[in-house]
């Protein structure tokens, strides 16, 4: 069973000798920590149960002054000893850690009365009734209490058989996912280099993994991984691990920073919460308060913003908020956090993360939390949905869509694979083949019909021109999107018959180019200039030259001739009448059944003319397929 004890409880309280009468490890790491007996950072020991299963151990400090060293160990919890002294009792911090415990998602807790052999037994009895009135209404309310003495080992064989019942118990942290892991310690290793712990929160990670050190943006090797003091080859969610990491030198990562596994972006600086508001708060927190904010193993300043027009909310209320962090946090959706007081003197509240990655919102009131509460309880496509619904771009990659609605990137896959998600709701694309963008459907529809406006509008202002050019279309439409994500947006409208494509112009399947009455009279002299002259007809600047117009202008004008068949380009200055050219091939097709193939020279002299055409004329059989160069000589393509 892969599980994190941890321990919480007032100063003085007996947790680091608990820990040492549980696992035979010494927690307190520091000189410092030894000669004043009391623990100043985290202790970390690993503790074999009844069965074999073995567990990764952090003991946190219990004075009010390392309160931010408790945050940073106590993110990984998945059974916590809430430790309570049989001559103190119930006292401050116990209070402040059991709140911070409750509010970052513990699943299971254990109360532990320790210095049971100071008291008499009735003292012990008042101590479990202070802990009963601590734990009302919480969902530990009906957690088990051990009786123990940490100095003579009374309590603490039955105490590990309690801890091995309730984890047995834990469900278990997915493996799957994204690896993350909030550093705690980091420090140097003689021959080894740097070396950083962490408790692993989701993924796994193996030795020779390329890591991202977020939200630095760095990158690191794993070089070794022990857990629990053994070298392993792989380590995942719920353990305890040390990385020996190539790469970053010492001072490039330390506690607060995350390492991660390739994928998206984590990093944020505004989120989207369910926010939980404790007693200790003491009066109502209003919106706009400056918060400090505790995620892993970080902590930074935020700005608490209730939504929808809500101007406060109570202690034991919760509602729907947004955070701007003045640095950015690696989160993701249903990460737990911790809110306290500008002064840190007070824990104020907590919540779990809705959307990692959020927009500023209006105060438009009721949408907003409407939206979060679909994200936050929904079905899987309707998170899904709402992700994409609720992104700043108008499309997102799958495994990023996968983190913010809590699903796996084979989840997204199962989805779609067993057609759950309708298209009416998400756009997939491409449609067949490995997914690489997904798009709320309405916002899909939104943009495409915008972009076949856009057609519509280039060929009310060029009625001349056959169609708009790809990219120019892409950068006039907003937002402005990946070249990739904007073709197979075109394909989709191409498979539809919604668009047609015309090289590398599309225009609206019923667009023909046409001229005004000017250019029309232009029209006609042109094409009387180019039948005139039959096989060898002149070039666009003798065209222009000899009919007195911009050459520009005769370019615009044979492009429409072209598009309604009447000329045909074969080369970039040079246009035939098409009743000549059909003429030519079916000469060229005649001859070449006949004889075989035919040369350049033979080729003039078939159609009497110039050599300054005849190449041409050849290269344009070539790209139309009907003939194929083989050496000097052409040939028919045979189908």
């Amino acid at each position: 069973m892969k599980a994190i004890l941890g321990t919480a409880g007032h100063i003085d309280h007996g947790k680091s000798a608990l820990v040492r009468a549980l696992t035979g490890i010494e927690p307190d790491r520091l000189p410092e920590e030894r000669e004043r007996g009391i623990s100043i950072e985290l202790g970390f020991a690993h503790l074999d149960l009844p069965g074999g299963d073995r567990v990764g151990v952090v003991d946190v400090p219990g004075h009010e002054r390392f309160l931010r060293q408790m945050l940073a160990g106590a993110h990984g919890f998945d059974l916590v000893l809430v430790v309570v002294a049989a001559d103190d009792g119930v006292m401050p911090q116990t209070e402040e850690h059991f709140d911070i415990v409750h509010l970052l998602g513990v699943q299971r807790a254990i109360f532990v009365i320790t210095k049971a052999d100071t008291v008499d037994a009735a003292r012990v009895e008042e101590v479990r009734e202070e802990i009963e009135i601590l734990a009302v209404g919480t969902p530990f309310e009906n957690s088990p209490v051990a009786v123990v003495s940490a100095l003579s080992g009374g309590g603490i064989d039955e105490l590990r058989t309690v801890i091995a019942a309730t984890i047995a118990d834990i469900e278990p942290k997915p493996e799957r996912g994204l690896l993350r892991i909030p550093v705690d310690r980091v420090f140097v290793m003689k021959g080894h280099g740097v070396v950083v712990t962490g408790t692993a929160l989701a993924g796994r990670v193996a030795t020779g993994d390329e890591l991202r050190i977020l939200p630095r943006g760095l990158s690191a090797r794993v070089r070794e991984i022990q857990v629990h003091g053994a070298v392993v080859a792989t380590a995942t969610a719920a353990q305890r691990v040390a990385l020996n990491l190539s790469g970053p030198g010492r001072n490039d990562i330390e506690r607060g920073d995350t390492l991660a596994g390739a994928g998206p972006d984590l990093a944020t600086t505004r989120f989207d919460a369910d926010v939980e508001i404790r007693p200790s708060a003491g009066k109502a927190l209003e919106s706009h308060t400056l918060v400090r904010v505790h995620h892993g193993t970080r902590e930074t300043m935020g700005r608490l913003m209730w939504l929808d027009g809500i101007d406060g909310v109570e202690p034991r209320s919760r509602a729907f908020a947004q955070i701007a962090l003045a640095e950015p946090l690696v989160l993701c959706r249903g990460d737990r956090f911790v809110l306290r007081d500008q002064t840190a003197q007070r824990t104020l509240g907590g919540g779990v993360v809705v959307l990692a990655k959020a927009e500023r919102h209006r105060r438009a009131a009721g949408e907003v939390s409407s939206r979060l509460r679909l994200l936050s309880e929904g079905d899987d496509v309707t998170r899904l949905h709402t992700v994409l619904a609720l992104a700043s771009v108008l499309a997102v990659e799958p495994l990023e869509a996968a983190l913010g609605a809590g699903l796996s990137a084979d989840g997204i896959a199962d989805l779609f694979g067993h057609g759950a998600v309708a298209q009416t709701r998400v756009l997939a694309l491409p449609s067949d083949g490995a997914v690489e963008w997904l798009m709320a459907a309405e916002r899909a529809d939104a943009y495409l019909n915008a972009l076949l406006d856009a057609v519509a509008v280039y060929h009310g202002q060029h009625p001349n021109l056959p169609g708009v050019d790809i990219e120019h279309l892409r950068g006039a439409l907003v937002p402005v999107v990946d070249a990739r994500l904007f073709r197979l947006l075109l394909d989709r409208l191409f498979v539809e018959k919604r668009l047609a494509r015309r090289g590398n112009l599309v225009n609206l399947p019923d667009h023909q180019a046409s001229l005004g009455r000017s250019d029309s009279e232009l029209a006609g002299r042109v094409m009387s200039a180019i039948v005139a002259t039959s096989l060898m007809p002149p070039v666009v600047k003798d065209l222009a030259d000899g009919l007195g117009v911009d050459a520009k202008k005769i370019t615009t004008v044979a492009g429409v001739l072209v598009e309604r068949g009447e000329l045909v380009r074969v080369a970039a200055d040079l246009y035939y009448a098409r009743g000549t050219i059909d003429e030519v091939e079916a000469r060229l097709r005649e001859f070449l059944a006949r004889e075989g193939e035919i040369t350049a020279a033979g080729f003039r002299d078939l159609i009497s003319a110039s050599r300054k055409y005849c190449i041409p004329l050849l290269d344009y059989f070539d790209r139309a397929g009907t003939t194929i160069r083989v050496g000097d000589v052409r040939r028919l393509r045979r189908a």
